[in-house]
């Protein structure tokens, strides 16, 4: 698994994906580090759907640091002590190489007796044979919620807040390019399935402590722009952090800051997660932020993609200033 390839093998139907789920007796679920709330979403949802079926399931990730996803997904419930001897399906979710998935698990994954993946990424990588890719969907929790509708499985109201967060959390509230009317159309799906619209934005959105602000006055007081303004960059390190009493988590609450001034086109946010290893977050108007990012490795989405940068703060800034002017490119 894993290897690159030329051309990936066709999807699976939706009734080959779901036999997996029938014939399998224990269902381990995957998905990329550091998770977002479509990963959690899709994760916790396709959990609840196979206990529904009186199997056992669990979710395997090594947890965020406490944030607001601890307050809509049941993370205290995650493993860590995978084994492919007490699971005879892995199903990876919301990623396109096991080069993403927690190092830890990648051996026992290839153990596994069947492995499927379902993802609306892009891919470059094969992963499995036994694959539903679909980027016409915004987010995997929204191919899910048409999965478990031609699989006429029940949704439960806790089932569709899993779903809705991730729907929401991929179209950051319908603002990204990927918004389409199937979009709009699977949301109302959701609110009729009594998903807790409400809850979700408040958690997700209004819920600004003094760590908060202080983290966007950071943010605002350490972006540098290029010459016309259109492109702004800024860094935050660990000392930064730990200077403020906030996580990475917190600090990518505001990605997407600098990228609503008026003029600007795109955005870098860089966070040190380990000593000299950054997470980019690219948020564009305009612009390919996928296409940047895959050249370093990355993906994600045409206004909303990432990568890793390894190095110092001072070989990071440097970069920056070279990709502001790349990017304005793409």
């Amino acid at each position: 698994m894993n290897n690159e390839v030329e051309a990936l093998p066709k999807n699976i139907s939706v009734k080959k994906m779901f036999s997996f789920f029938q014939k399998a007796k224990s269902v381990a679920i995957f998905s990329h580090i550091n998770p977002d709330t479509d990963a959690y979403g899709a994760m916790f949802a396709l959990r609840d759907m196979c206990r529904s079926m009186g199997k056992k399931a669990d979710c395997f990730a090594m947890k965020n640091p406490d944030s607001f996803l601890d307050q809509i997904f049941p993370l205290t419930e995650l493993r860590t002590d995978f084994s492919s001897q007490e699971f005879d399906l892995a199903v990876i979710v919301d990623l396109n190489s096991l080069t993403r998935v927690y190092g830890k698990f990648v051996d026992e994954i290839n153990k596994t007796k069947n492995v499927v993946n379902i993802d609306h990424h892009l891919h470059s990588t094969k992963i499995t044979d036994n694959q539903i890719i679909d980027p016409t969907k915004a987010a995997c929790c929204q191919f899910l919620l048409h999965f478990f509708e031609e699989t006429n499985q029940s949704i439960t109201p806790q089932m569709a807040t899993y779903l809705w967060a991730g729907l929401i959390g991929d179209t950051d509230r319908f603002l990204h390019s990927n918004l389409t009317k199937d979009v709009l159309l699977d949301a109302a799906k959701l609110f009729e399935l009594r998903a807790k619209v409400q809850f979700v934005y408040d958690k997700m959105y209004r819920r600004n402590s003094q760590k908060d602000i202080e983290i966007q006055n950071q943010y605002l007081s350490n972006t540098f722009f290029d010459k016309n303004r259109a492109v702004g960059c800024t860094i935050f390190t660990l000392k930064d952090m730990k200077k403020m009493g906030v996580d990475a988590e917190m600090v990518k609450r505001y990605t997407t800051l600098i990228i609503n001034f008026d003029g600007t086109k795109a955005s870098f946010l860089c966070v040190e997660n380990q000593p000299n290893i950054f997470k980019i977050a690219i948020r564009t108007k305009g612009l390919s932020a996928q296409k940047f990012a895959k050249k370093f490795g990355g993906g994600g989405h045409d206004c909303a993609s990432g990568f890793v940068f390894e190095g110092t703060k001072k070989q990071l800034k440097s970069a920056c200033k070279v990709w502001m002017n790349e990017i304005l490119n793409y």
